[in-house]
């Protein structure tokens, strides 16, 4: 079966996983031929549907990797879909290393199926655990109309979504390195309601913010010291924005950062150059994000991908009615 066997009608997808994600993801991708959808599933009207949509989809695709089954993978297997996609986006792998350790073996079901990752280091991960997986962009950031002057005071934007996770999200880095800068304004962003943590004074303590374009704008450094991370959303937002950016993996306009120490270096060189009236903004990192990740190269991107998935002859599907 390939793609023109579906002319007269769209191709389906349904998305599946991260609520955050998928809400978004359609959307994005709304082109014409292609019928991509998503569903509530805190509603049972929903769930009913969705479950009539993968039935009857080319394509599913699940925005979360798994080793072993869980409810959207057993029910694509119970209707004996072929052309399904697992795309490994950053804690999945954590999760999935646990239990592969525990078992030392994956799903033979799920081995068969196709396996992207968001990030190159993910797809080594993943590839670790005996799955053949690459490394697909997914992760868009819009286009930002105006790139605004760094701000006149020096501050530094960090996030954490949680006080129970604060060595995953380096945020020990962060006070480590705050209580040593007390003149710098250190920013936290996403903590949930009710979180509490102990920082100095010059550290600023912020809920989930759904506008980050503002708190982009009034930064001159986004540090995101995570120990594992996806291709983060924030980022690249960051260097869209172009602003300065820490991080603890390695892309182009980012200053690659593991440890408190390196960091503080790094913070150190551009507050001297801040002093100086001589820091720039990140030209290079935003130049980077706009080339490759727009939303229009994230989309065509995407598309060809599931149009070689459903196309391939390793998917052959079996017959569905219309």
């Amino acid at each position: 079966m390939n793609l023109m066997l579906r002319k007269n009608r769209p191709i389906r997808v349904l998305i599946h996983g991260l609520a955050d994600f998928v809400e978004k993801f359609p959307s994005m991708l709304k082109t014409d031929g292609w019928d991509i959808r998503s569903y509530d599933l805190r509603r049972f009207s929903h769930q009913l549907a969705m479950a009539g949509y993968l039935q009857r989809c080319d394509l599913a695709f699940s925005w979360t990797g798994r080793v072993t089954m869980g409810k959207f993978l057993a029910a694509s297997r119970v209707l004996r879909k072929k052309r399904v996609v697992l795309f490994w986006c950053g804690s999945d792998v954590l999760f999935a290393q646990k239990e592969y350790a525990k078992k030392k073996s994956v799903d033979s079901w799920i081995a068969e199926k196709v396996h992207w990752a968001g990030a190159p280091w993910l797809a080594e991960e993943v590839r670790a655990m005996g799955l053949k997986c690459e490394y697909v962009p997914i992760t868009w950031v819009p286009p930002v109309s105006k790139l605004y002057p760094l701000p006149q005071e020096f501050s530094v934007l960090c996030y954490t979504p949680t006080t129970e996770r604060l060595t995953l999200y380096g945020i020990d880095q962060v006070l480590e390195v705050a209580r040593a800068m007390p003149a710098v304004r250190f920013n936290i962003v996403g903590l949930l309601p009710g979180q509490k943590l102990d920082a100095p004074d010059n550290v600023q303590l912020h809920g989930w913010i759904t506008d980050m374009a503002p708190f982009y704008q009034e930064a001159t450094v986004v540090w995101r010291p995570t120990l594992h991370d996806g291709m983060s959303f924030m980022a690249l937002e960051a260097l869209a924005h172009g602003r300065h950016v820490i991080w603890s993996y390695h892309a182009p306009g980012v200053v690659h950062s593991r440890t408190a120490g390196v960091a503080r270096v790094e913070l150190e060189r551009l507050l001297e150059l801040h002093r100086n009236r001589s820091l720039e903004l990140n030209y290079a990192g935003a130049e980077f994000v706009a080339k490759h990740f727009s939303p229009a190269v994230i989309r065509d991107g995407m598309l060809s991908g599931w149009r070689s998935v459903i196309g391939s002859p390793l998917a052959q599907l079996h017959a569905e009615s219309v």
